[in-house]
């Protein structure tokens, strides 16, 4: 077997995945019906639309109460803050190793902490 440069061997499983994504999609198409056939699974389907429909009744008075909006946008804003400092967190450990190439780093109150470092493409642009 011969060695494979990283961009040859990313050229390679493009296709695999796609095929495999494809062969996913039709699968799930398969499992779908199936479900759809069974006839406990339609009455149960029902019963969730219903509730669901209940749900967004009940969603509706919530958001005209409030105490529920301003809790709610409190918890907004701390979801945002949560994922900037994410995000900064993410761009100093990646600084870190680019410096030092350690997957380990000792967080403040000492205790060794595994970086997780992760790639993935995003999508095709224009050229």
């Amino acid at each position: 077997m011969e060695d494979k440069t990283p961009l040859e061997a990313i050229h390679r499983l493009m296709p695999e995945i796609n095929e495999s994504r494809e062969k996913i999609k039709t699968i799930r198409e398969q499992l779908k019906d199936v479900m759809e056939q069974n006839e406990e699974y339609r009455q149960l389907e029902a019963e969730i639309k219903e509730l669901a429909n209940k749900r967004a009744e009940a969603r509706k008075l919530l958001l005209a109460d409030k105490d529920y909006q301003k809790i709610n946008a409190d918890l907004e804003d701390e979801r945002l803050k949560q994922k900037d400092l994410q995000e900064i967190l993410s761009h100093y450990l990646v600084s870190y190793y680019n410096e030092t190439k350690k997957t380990e780093v000792t967080d403040q109150t000492g205790e060794t902490r595994q970086l997780l470092l992760s790639a993935k493409l995003g999508k095709a642009t224009a050229s």
